[in-house]
C-alpha cells in the first residue's frame, strides 16, 4: 500500500494545481506494458481514482487489460442507495473502455446479502460484466459468485463460445450448463469448485476442448466422470468429504500428472480406470477401492499413495494391481495404513527396482509397523534416500514400539543398505526408530548424511546415536520439533511435491535461490536441478562459511546441468 500512495501521490501533483514543468509525472514517459503491469496490482476502486488524477492516468486506467472486482464482499450493502451507486460506478467503468482488451478478468462477488430485486438486480449486473468481458476477447477468466441457495443462476453460454478465451475458473453453488451442441473452444485451463455438472460436461470436454491442458474439480457433485481427451496434461479431482461419485473413467494419452483425493462409505459400487500411458505423477488420496483398472505407468517418476483401507475391501488382487501399475515409478511416498494393505499378504516381490526415495507418513514405527518396512526395503534394492515421517502424538499415547533393535535389521539381509546415502528419521515413541538409526548409520557403508528429528524427551538418547555415529563416514544432524508442530511428508523437508513437480514441468529457464537456516532450500534447489530439464540459469546465494558443505550436498545435482 505504501508504494501503491506512492505512485499516486506523484501523479497527482499535477491534479493539485503544480506546474506541469515541474512535475514528475512517472507515467508520462513509461511504456504502456510497463504501467499496465504497476496498475494490476492496483483494487478496481483504486483504479478508478487513479484514473481522475491526468488525462494519461485516464487512458491508462482504461486500457488496462489486468481487472480485479474481488473486494466487495465485506463491503457495506445494507444502504441500498450505497451499492446502487457502487454497481452504476463499476458498469460506468467497464462502458468507458468500450472494446478494450480485456486479458485478465476476476469476480469475487457476494450476493447472499441481497433482497428481492436489490439481489436480482446485482445478479443482472453480474452477469451483464461477463457479456461485456468476452465482448473484449477476455483470455483469463475467474469467477467466484456467492448466491443464495434459492436464487436461479445460469452461466452465459457465451463464455463457452468464447475464441480468446484460455483459462476458466467458476466457484460457485449452482449447477454449470454447457453447449450441448459441439462448438470448440480454445480453453487450456479449466477450474471448478462447488459446482454440479452431469455427464453432458464430460462429453463437452472430450468433444469441444481440443486443446485443453489442464483440467481441475474441486468438490463438484457429479455421479459418474469420463473423460477422453488427447490434450490433457493435468487432471485432479478434490472430494475431502464423502462424494456421491461412482465412476472415474480417464483415458488421456497426453496426461502426465493426476491428483485424486476420493472417499467414500463403500467400494463395493465404485470404480476407477485409467489409461494414461505417459503419466508421470500421480497422488491418490481418500479410499480404496474394490474395482480398479490402473494399467501400466511405464513413464511414472512420482507417485504419492494415501489410501485408507474399508471394512468390506478383501480383494487383495487389486491391491496387487496397484503395486504392479505403479513399479516404475522413481520416488514413491506412502502413508503407513496404505503400506500395510499393500503388504498384508506377506513379502513384497521385487516389484520397485527403479525406486531411489521412500517416503513413508506413519503414526508411529510400532512393533507391528515394523514387518511392514521390512517388507517395504525388501523391494526396493536400489533405494538411495529415506524418509520415514511419524506422528509426535504418539509421543504420549506410547503404543509398544521396543521389540527390534539393530541386530534385527542386520539379520534381515536387506540389499538397499548398500546403496543407501542418505535418510531422514523422525522419531517417536519407543526405541524402535533409534534401532533403525544406529542399523544405518553402522551398516549403510555409503551413507552420507543422516538427519535425525526428536523431540525434547528424545535427548537422553543421543549418547546411544553417538556410538554409532563414530562408526560413520556420514554427516549426522539433530533436529528438535515440538510435539504439535505440524511438518509434511516431502524430499528431505517440507516440500510441496505436488505443486513443485507441476510447475517445475512448465518449463523454468531461471531459478534465483536464497539459502538459509536448515535444508528444505536447498533441497530444493537440488530438486529443480535434478528435474528442471529446461533449465538454463540457476542463481544460488549462501553465507561463505557454508561453501564447503553446499558443494558437498549439491555434487550430485550439478551432475544434472
Amino acid at each position: 500500500m505504501e508504494h501503491k500512495s506512492k505512485l499516486l501521490a506523484t501523479t497527482s501533483s499535477e491534479a493539485q494545481g503544480a506546474c506541469p514543468e515541474r512535475t514528475n509525472d512517472r507515467f508520462s514517459s513509461m511504456p504502456d506494458e510497463v504501467a499496465h503491469r504497476i496498475l494490476s496490482l492496483l483494487s478496481i476502486l483504486d483504479l478508478i481514482r487513479f484514473g481522475t488524477v491526468s488525462k494519461r492516468c485516464r487512458e491508462l486506467h482504461l486500457s488496462t487489460p489486468s481487472l480485479n472486482f474481488d473486494e466487495f464482499n465485506n463491503w457495506n450493502k445494507s444502504s441500498y442507495s450505497k451499492q446502487f451507486k457502487l454497481l452504476n460506478s463499476l458498469d460506468r467503468f467497464l462502458v468507458l473502455r468500450r472494446d478494450s482488451k480485456i486479458q485478465q478478468f476476476r469476480i469475487r462477488w457476494s450476493l447472499a446479502y441481497g433482497k428481492g430485486a436489490s439481489l436480482y438486480n446485482e445478479l443482472y449486473r453480474v452477469v451483464t460484466w461477463i457479456h461485456m468481458a468476452v465482448r473484449c476477447n477476455v483470455e483469463v477468466l475467474d469467477l467466484e459468485l456467492g448466491i443464495p441457495e434459492t436464487t436461479e443462476l445460469e452461466l452465459p453460454s457465451c463464455i463457452f463460445l468464447c475464441g480468446s478465451l484460455r483459462s476458466l475458473s467458476v466457484h460457485c453453488n449452482k449447477i454449470l450448463t454447457v453447449p450441448s451442441s459441439v462448438h470448440s473452444t480454445n480453453l487450456q485451463y479449466l477450474k471448478l469448485t462447488n459446482v454440479t455438472i452431469d455427464e453432458g460436461f464430460c462429453k463437452w470436454i472430450s468433444c469441444s476442448c481440443k486443446s485443453i491442458k489442464e483440467l481441475h474439480l474441486e468438490h463438484v457433485r457429479v455421479e459418474n466422470i469420463t473423460i477422453e481427451c488427447s490434450s490433457l496434461e493435468s487432471f485432479s479431482f478434490v472430494f475431502s468429504s464423502h462424494s456421491d461419485l461412482c465412476h472415474l473413467s480417464i483415458s488421456c494419452e497426453k496426461l502426465e500428472a493426476m491428483r485424486i483425493n476420493w472417499r467414500f462409505d463403500s467400494p463395493s459400487s465404485r470404480s476407477f480406470k485409467v489409461f494414461a500411458p505417459n503419466l508421470k505423477y500421480l497422488k491418490w488420496t481418500g479410499s480404496l477401492l474394490n474395482n480398479q483398472n490402473l494399467g501400466n505407468f511405464m513413464c511414472l517418476e512420482t507417485a504419492e499413495i494415501f489410501l485408507n483401507h474399508e471394512a468390506d475391501n478383501n480383494d487383495f488382487g487389486n491391491v496387487l494391481e496397484l503395486l504392479c501399475s505403479i513399479r516404475r515409478v522413481k520416488v514413491l511416498l506412502l502413508s503407513g495404513e496404505t503400506a500395510k494393505v499393500l503388504l498384508r499378504e506377506g513379502s513384497m516381490p521385487a516389484l520397485f527396482d527403479d525406486i531411489s526415495y521412500l517416503g513413508v507418513h506413519m503414526e508411529s514405527l510400532v512393533d507391528d509397523m515394523v514387518s511392514t518396512m521390512v517388507s517395504l526395503l525388501r523391494g526396493m534394492p536400489n533405494l538411495k534416500t529415506l524418509y520415514v515421517k511419524c506422528d509426535p502424538s504418539f509421543l504420549i499415547q506410547k503404543p509398544k514400539a521396543c521389540g527390534f533393535n539393530r541386530e534385527f535389521w542386520k539379520s534381515q539381509n536387506l540389499a538397499f543398505i548398500d546403496h543407501l546415502k542418505e535418510a531422514t528419521i523422525e522419531l517417536s515413541s519407543g526405541n524402535n526408530g533409534m534401532e533403525l538409526v544406529r542399523y544405518m548409520l553402522e551398516d549403510a557403508k555409503n551413507l552420507k548424511e543422516m538427519v535425525i528429528l526428536h523431540s525434547p524427551e528424545h535427548s537422553t538418547l543421543f549418547q546411544v546415536v553417538n556410538e554409532s555415529k563414530r562408526k560413520s563416514a556420514a554427516r549426522v544432524v539433530f533436529q528438535e520439533y515440538k510435539a504439535n508442530e505440524k511438518r509434511e511428508l516431502g524430499r528431505s523437508g517440507s516440500l510441496d511435491s505436488v505443486t513443485l513437480l507441476e510447475e517445475i514441468r512448465r518449463g523454468y529457464i531461471s531459478v534465483t535461490i536464497e539459502l538459509s537456516n536448515g535444508f528444505n532450500a536447498m533441497e530444493l534447489a537440488r530438486y529443480i536441478l535434478e528435474q528442471a530439464h529446461r533449465l538454463e540459469k540457476t542463481f544460488i546465494f549462501y553465507m561463505i562459511e557454508n561453501e564447503s558443505y553446499i558443494d558437498e550436498r549439491m555434487d550430485l545435482a550439478w551432475t544434472y546441468n
